[in-house]
């Protein structure tokens, strides 16, 4: 008997419904709640969200049933179905050109794939393939994959250096074999890395706090903190600081204090919109899981932040510290109650959010990077979102339109803004 033919593989990228994309999301060591389809609509506005998912139809006979000498392994992918093996889902989103049936798309913090065995020359074919084939003339990919890693002591040494201004300034500790992976496959492919800004806005940084959490005890994460960070838990609770889960109704309060947060660090606030579509797409819709934690003294909210989980990763939304009561130290004790509801819901690794892009000792976000740093936290340089052009033509007009419609949109929002406060 002669030996079977070599396998070809023919993936293919299609649409697909939310209960088998949340099936697959949720076992992804990769899933991020930007991924979720009820991020995408909260998120949506000018965007159209499409959920696609990634079938291995080489391991599909003629009569619809997987081939019985395809099994699955470790990390293989996810159930099969009547289109074949599931090797992956994306959130992708849409933004149309004016007056022509052409869009620009992008994949935030994804696609959720298996980045460490996949055919990651395949997989991402077919992603630009399906794009072509929706009238994309550009498609962004930004994988939740890390590039190089520091440890806690590492960062404390360098912003300790009047010296050391930029993180390319200092040898990291370790470089991630799945990020240079994903690099290699997507320069072979044809795809170009962007440069922070536009289109890749705060809510894609390119460099992230991380807290490993699996197989460590409260205990053990408690010995990685500073004994300054366990001192100003102790004092917090000991002030009388306490701990709740906020609701719909403590959004107000949450945008203040986030608003007070971004005027001390420099950084773009949000609208109260913005995070009552939060609640909305996370709290209420989705069925992975969130938190919202204040910390709240004698009926003062001091502290707030959210937590999202879709995977095995804790994902911080955002978190602001109020002005008021400073001293009493509410935010390491919210950062507890955050750690324990990450164990509690069975997260690995809680990403503790984007930090500066520099390492200035004196610069508006070094004191979020020395707090975290004493909290025991690893930093990690992602790898960046990537590129995929389509059309060189009109990829061009969208660049030059894309501010011009941002600029046009915050002057109206400024004049609606003016208007409400003369008619209140």
């Amino acid at each position: 008997m002669g030996s079977a033919p070599p396998r070809t593989t023919r993936t293919a990228v299609r649409e697909i419904d939310e209960t088998t994309y949340w099936g697959y999301l949720r076992t992804s060591p990769h899933a991020g709640f930007q991924q979720s389809p009820e991020w995408g609509r909260a998120r949506s506005g000018d965007w159209r969200p499409e959920l696609v998912g990634w079938y291995d139809d080489a391991g599909v006979g003629d009569d619809g049933d997987l081939d019985s000498g395809h099994g699955r392994g470790e990390g293989d992918g996810g159930p099969a179905g009547d289109g074949g093996l599931l090797l992956g889902v994306a959130l992708i989103r849409y933004r149309d050109l004016p007056l022509v049936h052409r869009s620009f798309a992008i994949v935030p913090q994804g696609p959720v794939l298996d980045w460490e065995h996949g055919d990651l020359p395949d997989l991402l074919r077919a992603l630009g393939e399906h794009a072509r084939a929706k009238h994309a003339f550009a498609l962004v990919v930004v994988p939740p994959l890390a590039r190089h890693r520091w440890d806690a002591a590492t960062v404390k040494a360098a912003l300790a250096a009047p010296e050391t201004t930029l993180w390319d300034q200092v040898p990291p500790d370790d470089e991630d074999p799945v990020g240079r992976r994903a690099v290699e496959a997507l320069e072979a492919g044809g795809w170009h890395r962007l440069d922070q800004g536009g289109v890749l806005d705060a809510a894609q940084p390119l460099f992230n706090a991380w807290l490993h959490l699996a197989g460590r005890t409260e205990e053990e994460i408690l010995a990685g903190m500073t004994r300054t960070w366990r001192k100003n838990i102790r004092r917090a609770e000991r002030e009388g600081v306490e701990i709740r889960e906020g609701t719909r109704e403590d959004l107000p309060a949450v945008q203040r204090i986030y608003s007070e947060t971004a005027r001390r660090q420099e950084f773009d606030t949000h609208p109260l919109q913005y995070f009552e579509a939060m609640w909305d797409a996370l709290a209420v819709s989705g069925p992975g899981r969130f938190h919202l934690d204040l910390a709240v003294h004698e009926g003062d909210v001091l502290s707030a932040a959210g937590t999202a989980q879709a995977g095995h990763r804790a994902q911080g939304v955002f978190a602001a510290n109020g002005s008021l009561k400073r001293e009493l130290k509410a935010s390491n004790l919210l950062y507890l109650a955050r750690i324990r509801h990450a164990r509690d819901d069975g997260a690995d690794d809680f990403d503790l959010g984007g930090v500066a892009s520099t390492l200035e000792a004196d610069g508006p976000e070094a004191g979020v990077l020395q707090f975290k740093a004493d909290m025991g936290a690893e930093f990690r340089e992602c790898i960046g979102g990537w590129e995929l052009v389509l059309d060189p033509f009109l990829r061009t007009v969208f660049t030059l339109l894309l501010p011009l419609h941002a600029r046009a949109r915050r002057l109206a929002d400024q004049a609606s803004r003016t208007i409400r406060a003369r008619t209140w």
